[in-house]
């Protein structure tokens, strides 16, 4: 049973849920072309010449439109930034300065420090007597 929907539940199947997460990290929302012949391709340097044979045997030598363009990396450095401001948060910070050297709205890091205060309160609520 596939995890994903649609066209990309199809390449799961066909090459499994690895490799296709690994093609729509690096082409996600874009147009690839399955070879007629595995190699040398930019299918088969992403996800390999046993997978691009699979692929070919599945879909055909074409063009095919791959779903998720939101895997290629904006999430990722969206969790980086989250990261990297609640570990300056923590180190103590201003809502500011983690607001411009992390790139973030100041709500966005205000939230996140929220975030670290009940975090915080809710250790501390449990040593109470």
């Amino acid at each position: 049973m596939t995890q994903l929907p649609g066209i990309a539940g199809e390449i799961e199947d066909a090459i499994g849920l690895e490799l296709t997460a690994k093609l729509l990290k690096r082409r996600g929302g874009t147009e690839i072309n399955i070879p007629v012949k595995p190699t040398p391709s930019l299918l088969s340097e992403i996800i390999g010449t046993p997978a691009t044979l699979k692929l070919i045997e599945t879909f055909g030598p074409g063009r095919i439109a791959l779903p998720c363009g939101h895997m290629r990396g904006r999430d990722a450095e969206r969790l980086e930034r989250r990261r990297r401001a609640i570990a300056m948060l923590e180190d103590g910070a201003s809502v500011l300065d983690v607001a411009l050297r992390c790139d973030l709205n100041q709500r966005t890091v205000k939230k996140y420090r929220a975030e670290l205060d009940q975090d915080q309160n809710l250790g501390q609520e449990q040593f109470k007597f």
